[in-house]
């Protein structure tokens, strides 16, 4: 059972094994390709920036960011606060699609739904002309290239039609007034009185008692300088770090839940059922409710530090927030050539051997191996590698 093949991003073996009906180990092999980035050795940015987003269709405007970012940095040019807002808004978007790509195509699919394919097409025109608002030329991710002078106001009718397609297709009403709910108890009328897939994967959670399905204890990444992962990246270990990585031996979360568990309506649902199934699938909700408010803030991001001043010449280091959780990039530069390149993505640390994944499927309890296959393709899911899995289901 899984949701996609070999390719080039390789794939996740999930081996659940079972004794006498219950779980007993829970193991994930890896076949993604972590050391491509070093293909980039020897080679010029542009050929860097031109390449890297053909490579990893995955998140692709998150990868452009980190690596333009990461350039930036070790060529000692100055990031502007403009570029900056501009970039972040169209990986903001990107967020927005793959938020969107899960709840209108996979979770009627997971529901036994027809999946809602005019809302997806809607949403890549959408970010087309977003994109193009922002970026005439389109080539927003190469140094030194500014956004489109005033593309605040030139998105501003997109914006408008961000919101109009969030409350047609899946809130039933104005997204920040979804967002403002308040309880656990007004959610859920919420999901009994609305007909879109986001109510229905809320509702058949709710009716099969799956709220804390697969709730494990696993701490959200903390905040690291860029000195941090310049340290474990520049380390003999570094390619265990990327395959493996762990903080201090412990393994940690980065996830739409992780960015917005503080929220009041994630919080509510979280101090009842923990992190379960429930509250992931509201937290992507609440994530993509959210988005347009961002986009909408005009004020340009203050930079409170200086990121460049814990590492060496010639080093950049980019902390980007992609739709699955925090993506790192790490160049080292001589000459304007690269010497070195890494991406430290969240995949690793939510698929670790002994990750938030493996926690969570140990603590199941099915009926049947049928119920385990159901329960683990909606937790899989809700916490989504950035790449096809396969699921085997073991029992002795």
């Amino acid at each position: 059972m899984g949701n996609g093949s070999d390719n080039i991003e390789g794939r996740l073996d999930i081996h659940i094994r079972l004794v006498d009906g219950a779980i007993t180990d829970v193991a994930i092999q890896s076949s993604r390709p972590l050391l491509t980035p070093r293909i980039f050795t020897g080679k010029s940015v542009e050929h860097l920036l031109t390449t890297l987003p053909l490579l990893y269709s995955i998140c692709g405007t998150a990868q452009a960011n980190a690596a333009v970012t990461a350039c930036e940095q070790a060529l000692g040019i100055a990031q502007e606060p403009i570029c900056t807002k501009a970039r972040s808004h169209l990986v903001s978007l990107e967020t927005a699609k793959e938020h969107l790509w899960r709840v209108l195509l996979d979770w009627p699919d997971l529901l036994g739904l027809s999946p809602e394919a005019t809302g997806v097409g809607e949403t890549m025109q959408l970010i087309k002309r977003y994109r193009l608002a922002c970026y005439p030329n389109e080539r927003p991710f190469f140094p030194g290239v500014h956004p489109a002078a005033g593309f605040d106001g030139s998105a501003a009718g997109l914006i408008v039609e961000l919101e109009t397609l969030l409350e047609q297709r899946f809130f039933g009403m104005p997204a920040a007034e979804w967002l403002a709910l308040g309880s656990y108890d007004a959610l859920l009328q919420w999901a009994d009185q609305v007909d879109t897939p986001a109510a229905a994967m809320l509702q058949f959670v709710q009716t099969k008692e799956w709220n804390s399905l697969g709730a494990a204890s696993i701490a959200s990444l903390p905040n690291q300088s860029h000195g941090f992962y310049d340290q474990q990246l520049d380390d003999v270990e570094a390619d265990q770090f990327i395959a493996a990585p762990q903080i201090d031996g412990c393994c940690f979360e980065t996830s739409p839940f992780t960015r917005v568990q503080d929220h009041p309506l994630v919080a509510a649902v979280c101090a009842i059922d923990g992190a379960g199934l429930f509250t992931r699938q509201l937290a992507r909700l609440v994530e993509l409710a959210g988005i347009p408010s961002y986009l909408r803030n005009t004020e340009e991001p203050v930079q409170t530090d200086d990121p460049n001043k814990q590492l060496s010449e010639g080093v950049g280091i980019a902390q980007i927030e992609a739709a699955r959780g925090r993506l790192i990039h790490r160049v080292v530069m001589d000459n304007e050539l690269i010497t070195r390149y890494q991406i430290l993505a969240p995949t690793e640390w939510n698929f670790h051997p002994s990750g938030v994944v493996v926690e969570s499927l140990k603590v199941l309890n099915a009926d049947s191996i049928d119920q385990l296959k159901q329960q683990a393709a909606f937790l899989i899911n809700a916490i989504d590698p950035c790449v096809g899995y396969e699921l085997h289901i073991e029992p002795r």
